[in-house]
């Protein structure tokens, strides 16, 4: 009873039910409108032309096909209202100010990460030098198999902070870890350390007190919520930053799947026992965690920080490559997809991933099809227990088609959350994007792309004991018996670009 008087009082749920009566209000004006037997007929004819030109328009788009799809059906089953809810939702995208003074501030982070000569020839080197990211050497890595593990080398850093901390996260939830972490960042703010912190708005929905800003703020503590829910219709709420960066002086970095929640260290139980990890880099590369922290900091605020005021000069004796890189959906480059896509296709041997999600758009389908076909053995961790059901319902469907193709499929006994990309033991890009539309499409992302490293082999190692804990899944296995569950399969996996 609790938790649902908890539920019917939250934050989110009086967004959600206010942005409902809209539409049901503005979808009640059009249904009368459209009924009128004065203006009816007229409102029919403007508004099935409308759609005529809009579905031209989706169709000789650039668009994902997937994005294409889910767009078209709509309008074509129900041309009067799938039209009206394309025109309120592209009305109602990133407005053109918001994207200039992205652009703006991207270009200065450009001019900071200047390309440097690709001395591995390496194409995806060459890819990241051209959308304004650097590889770097001096730098070393460290591998964190568990939130826990996350946490206590987290502690470790925090507490050697002398100039300033910056931390990125899409939840922060109150309980054991949140605790943890903050003690030593009130501590380190009274010792007069910068302390600034970005937390999304809709992931940290109802898990933070109303006050939150403001207590921290007591404390010395900066912090601002990334694009902040609204109250009327919005869908640029799509848009959300699912980064998970820690900067301490310019020198270590933190990212990976780790959350600050206390499922994400088994504090507390959700979906069986929760598989995560992180990376720890320190060195040259932090750099570019550091300026993908602030460029974040410079969109969301009113401040125009001097990056340069960030920039303490620190490197480690490493032959390691290490590339962080990042992605936003105003840019609308799909970084990260790029990425993936090319090492798929450069793979000799093995491709090992792990995702939470895997719902995957024709390219990604098609690639991983070919790799499995051509020889390279293919093995994807999903979990058994699903913290989504819908979601979960499609990647199963996914997860079918590529088992039909010869790739491995394996659920983890529990919630697998890592999102981990391993290439021939040889190559890898561990960070904070999902297997997903959402992750590579309309997120705040980064990763790190890692080169003769010993983290690539921890990261192997890593997703082989994961894969002794899960089950294989056979084509039989996953082939749904009940033709309604199959029905909903085909039916949400039709709308998986908005999922």
């Amino acid at each position: 009873m609790r938790k649902i008087l908890k539920f019917l009082t939250s934050k989110m749920f009086s967004i959600g039910l206010i942005v409902l009566i809209q539409l049901v209000f503005l979808g009640f004006i059009l249904h009368n409108l459209v009924n009128d037997d004065l203006i009816g007929i007229y409102l029919n004819v403007f508004l099935n032309i409308v759609a005529f030109f809009i579905v031209l328009k989706i169709t000789t788009s650039d668009i994902n096909p997937e994005y294409k799809i889910a767009w078209l059906i709509p309008i074509l089953v129900t041309p009067i209202f799938g039209t009206f809810f394309y025109i309120l939702y592209y009305r109602n995208n990133i407005k053109p100010k918001y994207k200039n003074k992205f652009h703006s501030i991207i270009s200065d982070r450009k001019d900071l990460l200047m390309e440097v000569p690709n001395k591995l020839q390496f194409k995806e080197i060459n890819y990241l030098n051209k959308n304004g990211w650097r590889y770097y050497r001096n730098t070393t890595s460290m591998f964190l198999a568990s939130g826990e593990e996350k946490l206590e080398q987290l502690l470790k850093d925090l507490k050697e902070a002398k100039e300033f901390i910056l931390m990125e996260y899409f939840i922060i939830s109150e309980g054991y870890m949140f605790e943890q972490i903050m003690n030593v960042l009130i501590e380190k703010a009274k010792e007069g350390v910068k302390v600034k912190l970005i937390y999304d708005d809709l992931g940290s929905a109802d898990r933070l007190p109303l006050n939150f800003r403001k207590k921290l703020k007591k404390y010395g503590i900066i912090a601002y919520a990334f694009n902040p829910m609204s109250f009327h219709i919005n869908f640029g709420n799509n848009y959300r930053s699912h980064r998970k960066i820690v900067v301490i002086d310019n020198k270590v970095g933190f990212t990976g799947g780790v959350n600050i929640g206390d499922e994400y260290i088994n504090k507390v139980t959700r979906f069986g026992h929760w598989q995560d990890s992180a990376i720890r880099i320190e060195g040259r590369a932090v750099w570019s965690l550091t300026l993908t922290f602030l460029e974040n900091w410079n969109f969301i605020t009113k401040e125009n920080i001097n990056y340069l005021d960030y920039k303490i000069d620190y490197s480690v004796e490493s032959e390691e490559v290490i590339a962080p890189f990042a992605d936003n959906p105003i840019e609308n480059k799909q970084i990260t997809k790029s990425m993936l896509l090319y090492l798929i296709g450069e793979a000799k041997h093995e491709i090992l991933i792990t995702s939470p999600y895997l719902i995957l758009d024709s390219e990604f389908l098609l690639s991983l099809k070919m790799a499995a076909k051509s020889g390279v053995k293919v093995k994807i961790v999903i979990p058994k227990v699903p913290d989504k059901k819908i979601v979960y319902l499609v990647t199963e469907s996914y997860a079918l088609e590529l088992a039909k193709y010869g790739i491995e499929i394996y659920k983890y006994d529990g919630f697998i959350h890592a999102k981990l990309y391993v290439f021939d033991n040889n190559k890898a890009i561990i960070g904070t994007s999902n297997l997903d539309f959402r992750s590579l499409y309309l997120h705040f992302e980064n990763n790190i792309y890692l080169y003769n490293s010993k983290t690539v082999t921890d990261v192997t190692n890593y997703i082989n004991n994961s894969i002794l804990n899960s089950s294989f899944e056979s084509i039989e296995s996953l082939t749904k018996d009940s033709y309604t569950v199959r029905f909903l399969q085909a039916v949400f996996r039709g709308f998986s670009p908005i999922l």
